[in-house]
């Protein structure tokens, strides 16, 4: 809710807050993820909420868009990373545990901390594992080919 006259625009769509934001400019949409592992969509042109979906079983840490704007990557705070289509909030990919720092007895992280994309389909990510990765998303095309591969390049 707007609480002055400056405001532009208000959205409530996170009951326990929202933990990142992510801005796709070509198409004017707001990405938020949540403390609870929602993400929510918003249009900025129409002042709307156009999606909400559970997208991690934890909080969203980090959100990710690629330069095309034709899909987002989010990290979660179990270490899952997921890429998602920006059209439909379909999933596309997921990279179970990339972050996720164990002990015997329980987890002692916070799993992803930050995404970037980069040019050519590069994805770098960190987390609290105390690694920092690069892949290499495969094209669109090969998101649905069974034979795709998509290893770590980097790990530092």
């Amino acid at each position: 809710a707007c609480l002055n006259e400056s405001c532009a625009a208000g959205f409530s769509c996170h009951e326990s807050g929202s933990t990142v934001l992510a801005l796709a400019s070509k198409q004017q949409l707001l990405l938020s993820g949540g403390r609870k592992g929602c993400i929510s969509v918003l249009d900025l042109s129409l002042k709307i909420q156009r999606q909400s979906f559970q997208a991690h079983d934890s909080a969203v840490k980090a959100l990710a868009i690629d330069a095309s704007e034709s899909c987002f990557i989010s990290g979660s705070a179990e270490g899952n990373i997921k890429v998602w289509s920006m059209s439909t909030q379909s999933l596309l990919h997921t990279f179970s545990n990339e972050h996720a720092r164990q002990s015997l007895f329980r987890n002692l992280g916070t799993g992803v901390m930050q995404i970037e994309t980069g040019p050519a389909n590069h994805v770098f990510s960190c987390g609290a594992d105390g690694t920092m990765k690069l892949r290499l998303l495969p094209d669109t095309l090969s998101l649905y080919c069974s034979g795709a591969k998509n290893d770590v390049r980097f790990i530092m």
